[in-house]
Formats: C-alpha cells, structure tokens, sequence
C-alpha cells in the first residue's frame, strides 16, 4: 500500500494489478445510511472507493476478498458515521469556523475530518483546564 498525497491510497497487488482506492468523505455517509437501512452490504460504497475499476478483472477471487477485507478494515471501519452523527460533527465544526459551508465539509476526506475533531475536542479540554484554574485563584 502506497499513501497518495491527495488522500487516495495506491494498493500493489504481487503478481497483479495496482488498484487505485480514494478516503470516504462525508457525502459518502448518505449511501452508507441508505444500505444500512435496505440491510444491504457495503459493496457499492466500496466500488465508489475504487477508482481504477477496469483493474478489477485482473484480480483472482483470492486477491478480491483480500482487497475487500482491507477497503473495509482500513476505510470503513471507524470512519463511516451515521447521518445523525455526521450532522452533529459538522455542526459543532462549522461553529468553531472551519469553514461556514458544510458543502465544504463534506467533501474533505476522513483523516482530515478526523483531525479537525480531535484538534476542536483537544482546544475544549485546554479551555476547560484554564477555566478551572481561574477558578482556584478567585
């Protein structure tokens, strides 16, 4: 696996094909939600990752499951949220001035999303700790 520099990931298959996958970004949670709800499985929100399909038939189906159990350990697991999560993190991320669009949001790839989060809950718990210590000196 090679990181790309534009958030895609760049997956060498020994003997095979090197297939081209792309991060999940918000607007992808929407299809995620929808075959959720339909109890249908996540492959057409994995086709929507790949994207150099035309590689796919260079693939034994050996290599197609391997390359599936990793789309889904390594891009799925931990990073598709439920709509409701979703519009809950952007509303709290657009409050602290990311940015004023959530069109702009949602399209930004979960590493980034996932660092915005951590850096707004991280200046919380630093404003939480001043605010206890002006506390103690009153």
């Amino acid at each position: 696996m090679e990181d790309q520099e534009d958030f895609t990931y760049l997956v060498h298959i020994p003997n095979g094909p090197t297939l081209h996958f792309r991060e999940v970004v918000p607007k992808d949670f929407y299809l995620a939600q929808i075959l959720r709800q339909n109890e249908k499985s996540q492959m057409e929100l994995i086709l929507r990752l790949y994207l150099n399909p035309d590689t796919s038939d260079e693939l034994t189906s050996t290599q197609f499951r391997q390359v599936i159990k990793w789309v889904g350990e390594t891009l799925l697991d931990q990073t598709v949220l439920t709509v409701e999560n979703w519009m809950e993190v952007a509303y709290h991320l657009c409050k602290q001035r990311w940015d004023s669009s959530m069109d702009w949001l949602e399209v930004q790839p979960m590493s980034k999303i996932q660092t915005m989060i951590e850096i707004v809950k991280k200046h919380a718990e630093d404003q939480a700790k001043e605010m206890k210590k002006n506390s103690r000196k009153r």
